[in-house]
């Protein structure tokens, strides 16, 4: 689940929440679902701990997981913040569509952007 890119200009602790993105979105993880812990998720990705806490911090920010000290780490989605960010995508995707529409794209072709991206997110099911 969590494929990480060591040539990536991405840092490998975004690439973690991406990941984590891809799986909520592919319903690999569902709200509720318990989430590795830093410790396993740094030694199953054999990197080291503090970038794997540097990825739960974004995740919490985001309102993707909850800690729970003692308890664990759980997919805690929580909709205010998700609101929020949902805002913030909107006006950058907007400003994308402005940007493809004086490239010249049509909006079959950005159509088909979408559905090879929802297609790549599907196959991630399996």
């Amino acid at each position: 689940m969590f494929d990480l890119n060591f040539n990536s200009d991405t840092p490998l602790y975004m690439q973690i929440v991406e990941s984590t993105k891809t799986a909520l979105a592919s319903g690999f993880f569902k709200d509720g679902d318990r989430f590795p812990s830093v410790r396993d998720l740094s030694k199953s990705l054999g990197i080291n701990q503090t970038t794997v806490s540097k990825a739960f911090k974004e995740l919490d920010r985001l309102g993707i997981i909850e800690s729970k000290p003692g308890v664990g780490t759980f997919i805690r989605l929580d909709d205010k913040k998700l609101s929020l960010g949902k805002e913030r995508f909107e006006r950058r995707l907007r400003d994308d569509f402005k940007h493809a529409i004086f490239l010249g794209y049509r909006k079959d072709e950005i159509e088909e952007i979408f559905v090879d991206v929802e297609r790549g997110i599907n196959e991630n099911k399996s």
